[in-house]
């Protein structure tokens, strides 16, 4: 079984804070503007919030690992730390208004969302999701076996895709958030 959630900008909150640890409120710090810092800050609280229910535990307790693999800094696609258990496989992607969390317990997973009009070609919109979910699931696994599909997004104006490993997808749960 897979798992979609999605929230928008609109739940960028100061009490989400307190959902994130210290690395990833210093990365929000980072950055220069205001509505990339609430994407991030949803975009992690939605993480955190998908995988406790997922895994029957607090949000407090997800362990979030975002280690770059060729630079080692706290910037890249996160994995899920749990000790003693198997960890979901997630992605993570926002565009404009909109931020998206997928789950797999199969294997690596890809989603993204893009608002079509801040693409230089908004007729290549279908084929650029397309090509980040793929990457994500490779990146996930170099001998990565799935598919990518189209995914309804809850606003006009923009078009998601997800890639699933084989397998699953056939009992796929859309969630919003909050």
């Amino acid at each position: 079984m897979a798992f979609v959630w999605w929230s928008s900008l609109t739940a960028a909150g100061q009490g989400l804070l307190g959902m994130l640890d210290s690395a990833e409120q210093a990365r929000l710090e980072s950055l220069d503007r205001p509505a990339d810092r609430g994407r991030s800050m949803v975009g992690a609280a939605l993480l955190r919030a998908a995988v406790a229910s997922h895994s029957g535990i607090a949000p407090a307790d997800v362990v979030v690992d975002r280690t770059c693999e060729e630079c080692g800094a706290p910037h890249g696609a996160p994995r899920i730390v749990n000790p003693g258990r198997a960890a979901p496989w997630v992605s993570v992607s926002h565009s404009g208004l909109l931020i998206v969390v997928a789950l797999s317990g199969r294997g690596p997973v890809g989603v993204d969302v893009q608002r079509v009009a801040d693409l230089e070609d908004p007729a290549a919109a279908p084929e650029w999701v397309r090509r980040e979910v793929l990457f994500k699931a490779r990146s996930g696994s170099p001998h990565w076996d799935g598919s990518a599909r189209e995914l309804e997004a809850p606003l006009p104006g923009y078009l998601a895709a997800l890639a699933l490993p084989a397998g699953d997808g056939q009992d796929l749960v859309i969630r919003n958030w909050p």
